[in-house]
């Protein structure tokens, strides 16, 4: 017998609503990609389309444009989950309190004045351990300038939004290491650490360390090993 999958209360509220009939209008994006983040992994396609994976099964799916899923995308998503075994009737709901491991990763930053990538350790052995990308609200894309030019030599500020997105997409991690291109004022990761500290000291307190590398050569199997001798994580 297979090992129910384990879930959060308002994810099983998401999961009931999924299953709902007649099908459900007002199921928030956010909360059905909470959910299957719980139960699986979602991966940003280049294309900008979500892979969906859960176990074996794998599913493209269209990112909404409306805040809640049509009808439509509800009856696709709920085919998806029904072929990763995934019904109301076959999880296990948990207390927030025995998924706060899984729930509070150890998160990547590598950020520079153009775009973002975002990060979470995943595996817990060290042959296993990969990163996986990260981004929840889908928009760590590139940082928006109001002009994409140089001020008398200065790229302009940045946009605080932005990086209050990113202090947001932060938000569960448990250790947090910070990558940028260049030094002083043209090295993104210390810009974002002085935002963090200045409005999310809470944030800024789990980070190790800030490290300037060049993101432009930089693999991710690279990334990974300055992360993991970073964390100083110990060895299986």
């Amino acid at each position: 017998m297979s090992t129910p999958h384990r879930i959060l209360n308002r994810d099983r509220r998401t999961l009931e609503a999924i299953f709902r009939h007649p099908v459900s209008s007002n199921i928030a994006w956010s909360d059905a990609l909470h959910l299957t983040e719980r139960l699986g992994t979602v991966r940003q396609e280049h294309n900008g389309r979500l892979l969906l994976e859960i176990g074996e099964q794998r599913h493209v799916f269209h990112q909404p444009h409306a805040k809640a899923l049509a009808p439509e995308e509800v009856a696709q998503l709920r085919r998806f989950l029904e072929s990763a075994g995934v019904t109301p009737a076959s999880v296990e709901v948990v207390e927030e309190g025995h998924a706060a491991e899984s729930s509070t990763p150890d998160m990547v930053v590598a950020i520079d004045h153009h775009q973002t990538r975002l990060f979470t350790i995943a595996g817990t052995s060290e042959t296993a351990r990969t990163l996986r990308p990260y981004d929840p609200y889908h928009f760590l894309h590139h940082l928006s300038h109001r002009q994409d030019s140089e001020l008398r030599g200065q790229r302009e500020p940045e946009e605080p939004a932005y990086y209050s997105q990113v202090a947001a997409a932060l938000a569960p991690a448990r250790r947090i290491v910070l990558l940028g291109h260049g030094t002083g004022h043209s090295n993104a990761a210390a810009h974002l650490e002085e935002v963090l500290r200045a409005k999310h000291p809470e944030i800024h307190s789990r980070i190790v360390a800030t490290k300037a590398v060049d993101l432009s050569a930089i693999t991710e199997p690279q990334l990974l090993a300055l992360a993991l001798a970073t964390l100083e994580l110990p060895k299986k």
